[in-house]
């Protein structure tokens, strides 16, 4: 099975705010780079800015972390049709344009599951199916039965 993990998830890897989630992100984190599970190019991205904009890390350091998930993962961008079909989804309401975005390349890469708290956990979309990797003990119990530990 295919999967990934949205940039929430690596960005817990490196905040410390909450040690719990942090734990949990490790723990996919680890699980996807040794299975070898594609990552959206869209998240390297989002995650150096996150790093920047919400932990305030500094730039050089932030782009340095993003190069290390281009290292760990192979990747997959998307393309017009994923555009087209992220701007039909925004503009009908059911998902922010940058969630559909990468939920449209998912798809396109087959991409089965994505770990992701920002979005409806079980919801699906073209074929992708959301997990919400966190609980209140950690790692949630979809979580680990997806990730097979």
């Amino acid at each position: 099975m295919r999967l990934t993990a949205d940039t929430n998830v690596f960005v817990y890897t490196v905040d410390q705010r909450d040690t719990l989630k942090q734990t949990a992100a490790r723990t996919v984190y680890g699980e996807l780079a040794r299975t070898r599970q594609p990552l959206a190019l869209q998240v390297v991205g989002e995650f150096q800015n996150a790093l920047r904009r919400s932990l305030g890390m500094p730039p050089a350091a932030a782009s340095q972390d993003a190069r290390n998930l281009l290292v760990a993962f192979p990747t997959f961008g998307y393309d017009a049709a994923c555009v087209n079909l992220a701007l039909a989804h925004a503009g009908a309401g059911r998902f922010s344009y940058w969630d559909a975005l990468l939920l449209a390349a998912c798809s396109r890469a087959g991409v089965e599951v994505l770990l992701s708290e920002d979005m409806q956990d079980g919801g699906t979309f073209a074929g992708v199916r959301i997990i919400n990797p966190f609980s209140a003990d950690g790692l949630s119990p979809r979580a680990r039965e997806i990730l097979e530990l």
